[in-house]
C-alpha cells in the first residue's frame, strides 16, 4: 500500500522562540555596534604653543613657567593656613571637652564620695543614734523595765544594759516577762522563781490586736463547743504592774517617769499599746519600727518612755546576732539564721509543729515548708529563701509556741548583788508574788507537747557605747547544713559525747571517699573502734540518700 502524502510542517514559531531569536539578534548588534565604535580612529588635538619663528620665544616660556611656579606656591600657601585654621579649631574643641570632662569627672567624684559617704555614715549613724536613744531613756526615768521574751529569758537579757542602769544609785530596776501566753505554765512558774532571786520579774501578756486602734478589753461570752476568738486579744497583768508603779511613786502629786529597754521584737511597744488600751506606738513585725524615744503619758502620775531595740554585740554566737540583731539589713544571710534556729530545736516537734515529714537537714526541711505553704519559683522550684523568712518571723512575732529550760542551780551574775536584789524589792515583794499568781490563774497556756524545746545560748551581749560600734567587727561562726535536730538523741545511739558527732561523722565520710577511689592511699590496719564505728554510720547514711524507684517515685 501507497503512504499517504504527509502534510508539510508549518514555519510558526513559538512566542518564546521568537522572542528568544528577537533578543539574542538585538545583543548581537550591541556588540558589533560597540566594536565599531573601538575601531574609529580619532584624531589627536594639537596644542597651542608658541610658534618657532616668533620672536623672543625663550623668554614668554620662562614667564609662563614662573607664573605656573607662582601659582602652585599660591595653593600651598593657601592650603598650610586652611590646614592651621582647621588644627586650631580641633585645639579649641579638644580643650573644651577636656575642661568640661575634668569638671564632668570632679562632679562625679564628689558625687560618689558624698554617696559613699552617705551609705558609710547612716548605718554608723543609725547605730549610733539608737544607742544615743537608748542611753537617754536610762538617763530620764527614775524606774527602769527591762522587758524580755518568756520564751527565752537568757537570750532576751542583756548585761551591759542592767549594769548601766545600776549604775546610777536612786534608779529601780524590774524585769517584764513578756508573751507568757507562747510558753507552758509550770516552765513559766520555774522562770519567774529563777529570776526573781536577781530581780523583781513581772508576769506580763500583751494585747495582740494591732490591726483596730482601740485595743480596750471585750468579754464576748463563748459558746459551748465554740474556739474563743478574743482569748489572743487580751491583755494579762496590765492592773497589777500599774498598782506596783503607782507604790513606787513618792507622793500622789509627783510624776514617775519609766522607761523600757529591751532587744528587738520582745514587745516593749505594744506594753505601752497594751496599758493606754488604744495604739499610740507604731507596732510591727518587723525589726527596728522604734528608732527615737517617744513619751507617753499613761495617766496622771506615770510617764514612760518607748526607745529602741538594744544593738546586738558581733562578738555573741551566731544564734544571738540571727534573733536579736537590730533590723534585717544587717544579716542578708537568711538560710544560715534559720539553720541555726533549727539546730538549736527539737526536730520531732517541729515536724509536729508545721505538719512536715522527717528530713536529714535545714535545707530540705525549707522545701518542704516551701512547697506545702505554696512558694514556688519559676519552673516549681521551691523559694528556700522565702520558707527561711517565713520561719524567721514566726519565731521572731507572737505565733510560734516554744521554750527554754532555766537553769539547774541559780547563778548570781557578777554585776547583780545581794544588796542589789534587796533595794530593788523593797515594798515590791508581796504585791509582785499577788500579781504573778492572779495573771497565771487567768491565762491559757499551751501544753509542754505542742511547744517546741530549744537551746538558749545563755546571756547576750549589747553595745552601750558609741565607740565600740565602730572598732568591734562580725565574727561568724561556721555552721554545717547537713545536721540539724537533737545530737544527744544521736549520741546515745552511738555511744559517744553529743559534741564529738559532727567530728566521727567528718571522717566516715573523709574514709567513705578514700575506699571509692582505687587510686587514693589505704587505710590504716591500725585503727581505733570507735572509727570503725563511725565508718560503718558514714556508710548507712550513705545508702539511705540511694534513689529507690518503688518508694521516691510514688
Amino acid at each position: 500500500m501507497k503512504r499517504p502524502k504527509l502534510k508539510k510542517a508549518s514555519k510558526r514559531l513559538t512566542c518564546h522562540k521568537r522572542y528568544k531569536i528577537q533578543k539574542k539578534v538585538r545583543e548581537h548588534n550591541r556588540k558589533v555596534k560597540k566594536e565599531a565604535k573601538k575601531r574609529v580612529y580619532k584624531k589627536q588635538k594639537k596644542d597651542i604653543s608658541i610658534p618657532n619663528d616668533a620672536p623672543f620665544k625663550e623668554d614668554i616660556l620662562r614667564e609662563a613657567e614662573l607664573r605656573k611656579q607662582r601659582r602652585e606656591e599660591l595653593k600651598k600657601a593657601q592650603k598650610l593656613e586652611r590646614q592651621n585654621e582647621v588644627a586650631k579649631k580641633r585645639n579649641l574643641e579638644e580643650r573644651k571637652k577636656d575642661t568640661t570632662e575634668k569638671k564632668q569627672s570632679q562632679k562625679k567624684e564628689k558625687n560618689t564620695k558624698d554617696k559613699s559617704k552617705s551609705k558609710k555614715k547612716p548605718c554608723d549613724n543609725s547605730r549610733k543614734s539608737l544607742c544615743c536613744e537608748v542611753n537617754k531613756v536610762i538617763e530620764a526615768s527614775d524606774v527602769v523595765m527591762e522587758v524580755l521574751d518568756a520564751r527565752d529569758p537568757l537570750g532576751s537579757r542583756c548585761v551591759q544594759a542592767e549594769q548601766a542602769v545600776l549604775q546610777f544609785p536612786n534608779k529601780k530596776l524590774l524585769l517584764v516577762l513578756n508573751k507568757i501566753d507562747l510558753v507552758p505554765k509550770e516552765n513559766l512558774e520555774k522562770w519567774l522563781q529563777n529570776l526573781k532571786k536577781e530581780l523583781p520579774t513581772i508576769a506580763f501578756k500583751c494585747s495582740t490586736q494591732v490591726q483596730e486602734k482601740n485595743l480596750q478589753e471585750t468579754k464576748a461570752k463563748v459558746k459551748p463547743g465554740c474556739i474563743d476568738v478574743t482569748r489572743g486579744t487580751l491583755c494579762l497583768g496590765a492592773d497589777a504592774l500599774l498598782k506596783i508603779l503607782h507604790s513606787l511613786c513618792p507622793s500622789q502629786n509627783e510624776v514617775i517617769k519609766v522607761g523600757l529597754i529591751g532587744f528587738p521584737n520582745v514587745g516593749k511597744s505594744s506594753l505601752i499599746n497594751s496599758l493606754k488600751q488604744i495604739r499610740i506606738c507604731n507596732v510591727g513585725a518587723l525589726r527596728g519600727t522604734t528608732k527615737k524615744l517617744q513619751e507617753v503619758n499613761i495617766d496622771k502620775q506615770i510617764k514612760m518612755f518607748d526607745g529602741p531595740g538594744l544593738i546586738v554585740s558581733p562578738n555573741n554566737p551566731t544564734i544571738a546576732v540571727a534573733l536579736r540583731r537590730t533590723s534585717e539589713s544587717e544579716d542578708d544571710d537568711i538560710l544560715n539564721a534559720a539553720n541555726i534556729i533549727l539546730k538549736h530545736s527539737n526536730k520531732q516537734q517541729i515536724m509536729l509543729q508545721y505538719n512536715i515529714a522527717d528530713f536529714r537537714n535545714s535545707l530540705e526541711f525549707l522545701t518542704l515548708l516551701a512547697h506545702k505553704r505554696g512558694m514556688l519559683k519559676k519552673g516549681g522550684l521551691a523559694d528556700a529563701e522565702c520558707a527561711a523568712k517565713l520561719l524567721l518571723n514566726d519565731w521572731m512575732g507572737a505565733r510560734l509556741s516554744y521554750h527554754s529550760q532555766p537553769p539547774a542551780c541559780v547563778r548570781f551574775h557578777p554585776h547583780i548583788s545581794k544588796e542589789v536584789t534587796q533595794t530593788m524589792l523593797k515594798g515590791i515583794s508581796q504585791k509582785l508574788d499577788q500579781a504573778n499568781i492572779s495573771t497565771i490563774k487567768a491565762l491559757k497556756c499551751p501544753s509542754s507537747a505542742s511547744s517546741i524545746v530549744f537551746q538558749s545560748a545563755g546571756l547576750t551581749n549589747g553595745i552601750m557605747v558609741e565607740s565600740e560600734i565602730i572598732e568591734q567587727t562580725p565574727v561568724k561562726e561556721k555552721v554545717e547544713t547537713n545536721y540539724v535536730g537533737d545530737v544527744d538523741d544521736e549520741a546515745e545511739e552511738l555511744d559517744i559525747d553529743g559534741e564529738d558527732v559532727r567530728e566521727h561523722e567528718d571522717k566516715g565520710e573523709v574514709e567513705s571517699q578514700l575506699s571509692r577511689n582505687p587510686s587514693s592511699e589505704k587505710a590504716k590496719p591500725n585503727e581505733s573502734t570507735s572509727e570503725t564505728q563511725t565508718r560503718s554510720v558514714s556508710f548507712d547514711k550513705q545508702d539511705d540518700d540511694a534513689y529507690d524507684f518503688n518508694t521516691d517515685f510514688i
